[in-house]
C-alpha cells in the first residue's frame, strides 16, 4: 500500500473528516481514504453512500462543497 503526507491541512477540514468518520463508525484515516477513492471513481467502504456519495460514484460539485465547509 501506498502513503502520502497532506501537509498545511486546515484545522477544521481534519476536525470535519473525523466528525464524519465518527458518524460513520470509521477512523478519520478511513474517511480520508474514502473521500479520495470516491473522488476518482472509485469503490469505498460500505455506508460511505450516507455522506452524499454512493460507492463508487464521482463526487457532484455539491458533494465537494459539503466536504469543504
Amino acid at each position: 500500500m501506498a502513503r502520502i503526507t497532506v501537509r498545511n491541512l486546515e484545522d477544521h477540514v481534519m476536525r470535519r473528516l473525523r466528525e464524519r468518520g465518527a458518524a460513520r463508525g470509521v477512523s478519520m484515516e478511513q474517511e480520508a481514504r474514502d473521500v479520495l477513492a470516491a473522488s476518482v471513481g472509485l469503490p469505498t467502504t460500505k455506508g460511505f453512500d450516507r455522506t452524499g456519495l454512493a460507492s463508487g460514484e464521482r463526487p457532484k460539485d455539491q458533494s465537494i462543497a459539503r466536504m469543504q465547509e
